[in-house]
């Protein structure tokens, strides 16, 4: 029920309601898409086909690529694979970043100078350098192993913000009536701070789901993963090659994986936003 409360409060804000539905849109085009668009198969390739502009003919409704395929089927088939590295990767990110930064504000101590010493070595670290090395090495196409790459490195700053707000909380009166009263550690730190720390919590797991959207689209565009034939960032390295020789027919191949990825994450931008504004009293709307 709180969880219903909270989106009819997001439809409220103008910016949420946006970010929502565009949100949603992706939601349903990874999930429902692929069900309803067939999935792009090109037996022999017909030259007058190639790079063709939108029109009115469903099939081709966004037009064509360098194998006369629709794009629409290309941008459809492709989203799965992004939605669930961009998910994965936001939520091992948000987790990690969770449970080192409760765990070192709570209990503190050497926990939490040996955690955070970790926490500042990962930090220093130069993520994208690191990223290049591991995904050249590994170059696979398991989601779960890229989301664990791209979140390698991208959880110090939350846990960093936790573990200060779990300080300032840990001894507040309520904290202390619950320690007193016997209330185990877990029901203190999930029941008890996190609850207050949610909208903070969710606004950053959409910040690395935006980061990690950006990072698989640039890998495959950089050719970096395994080439896969529905990919939104291969969509654009063809296009960029092809556009040489093609000229401007390339640029529908071009031009919608690329606003795709811009409206999904401009859908995402508003939705943080929205919840800023729900969640932050200074910012709030009376």
């Amino acid at each position: 029920m709180k969880f219903l409360n909270y989106l009819k409060l997001i439809w409220r804000n103008n910016k949420g309601k946006v970010g929502l539905i565009i949100t949603v849109f992706f939601i349903l085009l990874g999930t429902v898409g692929p069900i309803i668009v067939p999935k792009p198969v090109v037996v022999n390739v017909n030259p007058n086909m190639v790079f063709r502009p939108p029109s009115l003919n469903l099939e081709h409704l966004l037009g064509t690529g360098p194998l006369g395929d629709s794009i629409l089927g290309d941008i459809v088939w492709g989203a799965p694979f992004i939605l669930e590295i961009s998910f994965l990767t936001g939520l091992f990110t948000t987790l990690i970043g969770i449970i080192v930064g409760m765990i070192s504000g709570y209990l503190g101590g050497i926990v939490d100078n040996i955690l955070m010493s970790i926490n500042d070595i990962v930090m220093t670290m130069p993520s994208l350098i690191l990223i290049l090395i591991l995904a050249t090495s590994l170059k696979t196409t398991n989601p779960f192993i890229l989301a664990g790459i791209l979140s390698i490195s991208g959880w110090t700053g939350l846990a960093r913000s936790v573990r200060s707000q779990i300080l300032l909380m840990k001894n507040l009166p309520y904290v202390e009536v619950s320690r007193i009263l016997g209330l185990g550690s877990f029901h203190i730190i999930f029941r008890e701070i996190m609850p207050t720390i949610a909208s903070y919590i969710a606004i950053h797991f959409i910040f690395n789901v935006e980061g990690a959207l950006y990072a698989s689209v640039g890998l495959y565009f950089l050719g970096i993963l395994p080439v896969s034939q529905y990919n939104w960032g291969v969509m654009i390295n063809e296009a960029l090659q092809d556009g040489g020789i093609y000229g401007n027919r390339a640029f529908w191949y071009l031009f919608w994986p690329s606003f795709f990825v811009v409206m999904f994450m401009f859908g995402l931008i508003m939705l943080s936003y929205g919840i800023d504004e729900i969640s932050n009293p200074r910012l709030r709307k009376i």
